[in-house]
């Protein structure tokens, strides 16, 4: 399963990033490259669903993808299908994770996962007697979010507990049987202790990484199930309060914006925020990549963006040296990773980002 996953963003990344590309994407590293490269590359949906992964623990995974010949490493960093890896892809018939939205959703499930999980832990314990109990989130905003949850429900506990057992059967049942199993044994309850990512690990025989993803992509599954029809999943909907998709911009990237919005060329902004060039050029092309609104006409002509965008899609590739030595270095890089971002952002401008 997760062997799945790397070797599709192999396949996706055609060779033109490293281990680290694969690394920077998985975790969710916010970065206008890695976001241009989850664009870019069509991985949008694995952007930020394993904030864990360790990166020797991924390096290890693609040393066995190399010895088992599903890849090849060029350069000593650019991982390649091989035809083995190819055929793999083609034949495989687990699980494709279709709930995965990470570029999306990733922040919010996360929240989601902490809170639904203190949820169970405060209505079992509380509902049995047991005041005293340690939380298994150790986040200040969860346990207050969690606390304001359970002072208005604290009435009818029984009744919440009922109906947040009857909501997760429901939409369980339609995920995968191991899936649902997981999730199932790793839940934490007034005298139940949920299982250990080994200890399901062992039970399920599966590797620590596929236990993770699939827990994952379970929470993915049932965040999206509830925005979706809050009606049906009253408890759970609770848990979703204020969790709405936000831009993916970083405040540093953000306040770029701000100055660009008034007027300021990159050299003014250079000097006011004492910051080198190259930083204020990563904050415009990250703000090109998630605001719709956001015209890069004052950067760069309609022709010149057609003409990089149209390069970029002949040769395939989102290289910037392959790019920039088509057109004869008539564009700076800067000026071609603008062009493209922007072409990723209208590309996906059915499914903004809200408020930045």
């Amino acid at each position: 399963m997760f062997k799945w996953i790397l070797l599709t963003c192999v396949h996706q990344l055609k060779g033109e990033r490293t281990i680290s590309g694969i690394f920077n994407l998985l975790t969710g590293k916010r970065s206008s490259q890695t976001m241009q490269d989850a664009r870019g590359y069509r991985l949008d949906k694995f952007f930020g669903i394993y904030s864990h992964l360790g990166r020797e623990q991924l390096e290890h995974r693609c040393v066995q993808l190399k010895q088992k010949d599903l890849i090849i490493v060029v350069n000593h960093a650019f991982p390649v299908l091989t035809e083995k890896g190819e055929e793999y892809l083609a034949r495989y018939e687990g699980p494709e994770f279709s709930s995965f939205d990470g570029m999306k959703s990733h922040r919010m499930v996360e929240e989601f996962q902490r809170r639904v999980s203190l949820l169970i832990q405060t209505w079992t314990n509380i509902g049995r007697g047991n005041n005293g109990f340690i939380p298994l989130v150790d986040h200040p905003k969860t346990q207050r979010m969690v606390k304001q949850i359970y002072l208005s429900t604290k009435k009818d506990t029984l009744k919440w507990i009922h109906s947040i057992h009857n909501e997760f059967h429901t939409l369980l049942s339609n995920l995968s049987p191991v899936e649902a199993e997981l999730f199932a044994y790793r839940l934490t309850g007034a005298e139940v202790i949920g299982m250990t990512r080994e200890q399901l690990k062992e039970k399920f025989s599966l590797t620590v990484e596929d236990v993770d993803i699939c827990l994952q992509h379970t929470y993915y599954h049932i965040f999206q199930e509830v925005k979706k029809n809050p009606g049906d999943y009253p408890a759970l909907t609770l848990c979703v309060s204020g969790l709405d998709a936000q831009k993916l911009i970083t405040d540093s990237a953000k306040r770029t914006y701000r100055y660009i919005e008034q007027g300021m060329t990159i050299e003014t902004i250079t000097r006011k925020r004492r910051l080198k060039e190259s930083t204020i050029q990563d904050h415009i092309v990250e703000a090109a990549l998630v605001i719709p609104q956001f015209s890069i006409d004052q950067f760069l002509s309609s022709e010149d963006q057609q003409t990089i965008v149209s390069t970029a899609d002949r040769l395939k590739t989102q290289r910037l040296r392959h790019i920039n030595q088509e057109l004869e270095g008539r564009f700076s890089y800067f000026e071609i990773r603008l062009a493209l971002a922007k072409h990723q952002m209208n590309v996906e401008k059915g499914n903004p980002y809200a408020n930045a």
